[in-house]
């Protein structure tokens, strides 16, 4: 006889943490499977983010940021002031999961998901499978935070909807955990149509002689893009730096998915696009809309109905939440896009000497507070200019 729990979660990154810790804390039976052997550090190493964390989580911070450097192919740009942290994604992942453990989620590593039990058309559990064991799990219901990255991510997507990203709004990525590297602080953004089309390389420090080097972009290669990156840019602060190791991802840039639950499933994080396009971060959102996730589907569960017009009480909260972020990445990211290096140039010139104005840009292109900085962003007419009539007044109209 197949176990039964009340949610089962489909992954153990921070979309599927925050979802299986919020559904235990709201009384659930709770299981959470991870394919990998461990938590923590399977696709990013570090994660850029607001200040702004539970205590307990800024155990995970290696740096605090005063310095951002901004790089166009003819122009560079330093500025100064509060720009959020750096956190190690390997022990966020690992604290977040114990305090899901603590709040009653059992937790599963090895698992991977192989099949969505299904029933009269309901999601109703999961078949996992390593090697020559197999074993079937009924729940109420599953919340898929698989990612976008591997052949079994994206479970209602492409299990559930029969359909798959669109190839041509994927982005690639590829970092590098540098270690022997000069001790500098502050975080390199470099925005070149050459190596990063559609997309940006970037430098983030690591603690004491340790940084993560990354790029991602679409039509490219991670891979060799990183290599011919790092080869011919030849940063001074990673001069006699080697790489000791690798994590890559696939990125969705087209925005969220139209419906993010159906009958017995609810998607969050990558798995759900809940990407920002402009700078491919998800962290905020994944927690965010786990958080939602994980208490939408208790509540369905003890009024005794699964189906996907309960489960979209979920797709409604995070869009009132987060729907205009989305949008106005997409928006700018899709403008930003064409004539990459000559607008990126533009925008560092108007930049100069306007330290609020740098802040502002920061806060929109990271995605830390697009509501609040937009107004001031667009209020220059050389901004205005490169990004286009049309694409801010969409922005504007989107507010």
């Amino acid at each position: 006889m197949a176990e039964k729990y009340d949610v089962i979660v489909a992954g153990g990154g921070p979309a599927g943490l925050a979802a299986a810790r919020a559904a235990a804390s709201e009384g659930g039976k709770v299981l959470l499977l991870e394919m990998q052997a461990q938590i923590g550090g399977q696709t990013r190493s570090a994660s850029w983010v607001p200040e702004k964390l539970k205590p307990s989580l800024k155990r995970s911070v290696v740096t605090k940021l005063r310095e951002l450097k901004l790089h166009s192919p003819h122009r560079e740009l330093v500025s100064h002031g509060d720009f959020g942290v750096i956190v190690d994604r390997r022990q966020f992942d690992k604290i977040l999961a114990a305090e899901a453990a603590a709040s009653g989620a059992e937790i599963w590593l090895n698992a991977p998901i192989r099949e969505l039990l299904m029933v009269n058309g309901v999601v109703r559990g999961v078949r996992i499978e390593a090697g020559g064991w197999s074993e079937r799990i009924e729940g109420e219901v599953v919340v898929d935070a698989t990612g976008a990255g591997a052949e079994w991510s994206s479970l209602l997507l492409r299990k559930v909807s029969g359909t798959d990203w669109q190839r041509e709004k994927l982005a690639f990525s590829n970092e590098y955990l540098m270690a022997n590297v000069k001790d500098e602080k502050s975080v390199e953004l470099i925005f070149t149509s050459y190596f990063a089309p559609g997309g940006h390389a970037w430098i983030y420090p690591m603690g004491k002689g340790f940084t993560m080097a990354g790029i991602y972009g679409v039509r490219v290669h991670p891979d060799l893009a990183l290599d011919e990156f790092l080869g011919k840019q030849a940063l001074p602060r990673l001069a006699g730096a080697v790489p000791v190791a690798s994590f890559r991802n696939q990125l969705p840039l087209g925005g969220p998915l139209d419906q993010t639950c159906a009958d017995g499933i609810i998607a969050v994080g990558g798995a759900a696009g809940q990407i920002y396009p402009l700078s491919g971060e998800g962290l905020r959102y994944a927690m965010q809309c786990g958080e939602i996730a994980g208490k939408v589907a208790v509540e369905a569960i003890t009024e005794g109905n699964i189906s996907e017009e309960r489960l979209s009480e979920y797709h409604r909260s995070w869009m009132a939440e987060f729907g205009f972020e989305f949008e106005v990445g997409k928006l700018l990211q899709s403008s930003l896009s064409v004539s990459q290096d000559r607008k990126m140039d533009a925008i560092l010139r108007a930049l100069e000497g306007k330290p609020k104005l740098q802040s502002a840009f920061i806060n929109v292109f990271t995605g830390f507070d697009p509501r609040g900085s937009l107004g001031l962003l667009l209020k220059d007419d050389e901004i205005v200019r490169v990004l286009g009539k049309g694409t801010v007044e969409k922005a504007l109209a989107t507010k």
